[in-house]
């Protein structure tokens, strides 16, 4: 069955791209429903393709931003991928089970492996459905996750497929609202 699968520990910081992302700045804020942060990024050493989706989209490349958001009583995360331009890539959201705040006050969360990926079309892909099957299998996550799992992915379709523009909606929001924070330096701002 090769290696044992693990939870994966995320800092909204994206501490893991730190190889691939030369230079970065990271704004992060909250309020009483989510936490979200956005994510300039100045300078990479190459740029990112994700392969596994028709049209091999670029998720990181120079002048590219992310923005994510947690939303606190959810189980999911959503990063909005945009270009220079700030045209929207994709979204992707990631399936969760926990969240909060690490001892130096970046925000985390627990990735249940399931992913949902919007892409500009409205057309949503369902990425490592195969790592969430091995989870369960060898026991990395309880039968009552994996339900969970599968509960909010089911949730979050339908809901795209009622209002496709809900998640466009709501991140333009939470874009409008950060961009104004960072304007008055109210965001905790890392590099």
């Amino acid at each position: 069955m090769g290696d044992k699968l693990k939870i994966k520990h995320t800092r909204m910081t994206f501490d893991e791209w730190n190889r691939s992302i030369v230079k970065k700045n990271v704004y992060l804020s909250e309020d009483e429903e989510k936490r979200y942060g956005l994510i300039h990024i100045e300078k990479v050493k190459e740029k990112q393709v994700w392969g596994f989706l028709d049209g091999r989209p670029v998720v990181a490349d120079d002048g590219f931003q992310w923005l994510v958001i947690v939303p606190k009583y959810k189980n999911y995360v959503i990063t909005m991928y945009m270009d220079q331009n700030r045209k929207t890539i994709l979204w992707y959201i990631d399936m969760i089970d926990g969240q909060g705040t690490d001892e130096d006050g970046v925000c985390f969360y627990n990735d249940l492996f399931l992913d949902l990926i919007i892409l500009d079309s409205g057309e949503i892909v369902e990425d490592d459905r195969d790592e969430l099957d091995m989870a369960l299998a060898q026991g990395v996550i309880s039968k009552e996750q994996y339900t969970r799992v599968n509960e909010t992915a089911l949730y979050l379709k339908e809901r795209l497929r009622i209002n496709s523009n809900w998640i466009l909606d709501y991140c333009q929001e939470t874009m409008i609202k950060i961009e104004k924070e960072i304007s008055e330096d109210k965001c905790k701002v890392y590099s």
